[in-house]
């Protein structure tokens, strides 16, 4: 009998590699792989069963837990088969959009009415029977995946507003038309809180912090800001990450990711105060919070907002600013393009942080 593996052969770390990291069973047969090598390779600790007939590398370092997600909902789609297309967040952690909390505990799929049960309820997840339009019926990444239109509408259907947000923001940064999966879910349940994440979704918008500060004066109810606007005392010298440009006013997120374990962290953080010297002195007034407030603290975060608006109200004229237009640069605003310096009368969708 042969010895046990002590590593991963060579061809079958390429398979895993080239299939995104998850091989199935099917796949394996049709690259010529017996199964029973990776059944050997799962026994001797250097595979994953993720789920039946769908195999990962093993790890034994900590693994992020969307990563985890991301790989499973591969597993999911292979289990489910070729007429299935990965939906929800299944579909989100394929198409690489961003993601706050954590991942839910089950993945999602859907077929075509016609192609099988309504509704089948795995162990793993769930897989519905949907009337799903053709152009949103993709493959992505070897995969059979939902549209991004389609997913972001998913998650803003079924779930909290402020994490389907935050994917939209991404969705609508790379063109995508999220009112055109809507279309067709027209009597669907929870489409009203589709509609408002595709309303409120806003391109210009660059990390999740940006959209839990935006969606801070959503929630509040302060004036909008207009995201990632440029600045600067004789022409576009800085970007903010929010610009209130009637109140000379804006916010800044920033992430731990800036300085955690950089060697440069100290030239960072001399380059950010210079930044924010530069912004005071063309007359600007600045806000900065971290992924605490945002996330965990958001009625803090707003009130230090409206503290900021409501000390900067007397302004007469709004400060000098540019709109951001990828792969552009700095342009000037259309009058469509200034925010109101008044509230904004945004009303939530009812259970929108369920």
């Amino acid at each position: 009998m042969p010895g046990r593996p002590r590593r991963l052969p060579d061809d079958i770390a390429e398979l895993i590699a080239r299939e995104h990291g998850v091989v199935t069973l099917a796949v394996a047969r049709a690259a010529g792989v017996d199964p029973r090598r990776l059944r050997r390779l799962c026994a001797a600790g250097l595979l994953t069963l993720l789920m039946p007939g769908c195999f990962a590398m093993a790890t034994s370092a900590a693994v992020d837990e969307w990563d985890e997600f991301r790989l499973g909902a591969r597993a999911f789609a292979g289990y489910c088969g070729p007429s299935s297309f990965l939906s929800g967040w299944s579909a989100a952690v394929t198409w690489r959009l961003p993601t706050i909390g954590r991942p839910p505990s089950r993945h999602s799929a859907v077929r075509q009415v016609g192609a099988g049960h309504s509704v089948r309820n795995t162990p793993f997840g769930e897989l519905r029977a949907v009337v799903l339009a053709p152009r949103h019926s993709c493959r992505f990444a070897g995969v059979r995946v939902v549209s991004r239109a389609w997913t972001v509408a998913d998650l803003a259907r079924a779930g909290p507003i402020l994490p389907a947000l935050v994917a939209a923001d991404a969705a609508a940064a790379a063109g995508v038309d999220l009112r055109g999966a809507i279309e067709h879910m027209e009597h669907w349940p929870g489409v009203r809180r589709a509609r408002w994440v595709a309303a409120y979704a806003d391109p210009m918008a660059e990390s999740p912090l940006e959209t839990l500060g935006r969606f801070a004066c959503l929630q509040f109810d302060l004036p909008l800001p207009v995201c990632n606007a440029w600045v600067g005392a004789d022409g576009p010298e800085y970007r903010v990450d929010g610009l209130w440009p009637h109140h000379r006013a804006a916010f800044e997120a920033d992430g731990a990711l800036k300085y955690d374990n950089r060697p440069d962290a100290s030239r960072i953080v001399a380059r950010q105060g210079e930044r924010e010297w530069r912004l005071r002195r063309i007359g600007l007034d600045v806000v900065r919070f971290g992924w605490d407030f945002a996330w965990r603290n958001r009625a803090e975060l707003a009130g230090r907002f409206a503290a900021l608006l409501r000390d900067n109200a007397r302004h007469e004229r709004p400060i000098r600013w540019w709109k951001h237009v990828p792969g552009v640069g700095a342009v000037e605003p259309e009058p469509a393009d200034w925010p109101s310096p008044v509230r904004s009368g945004v009303v939530l969708p009812a259970g929108w942080d369920r």
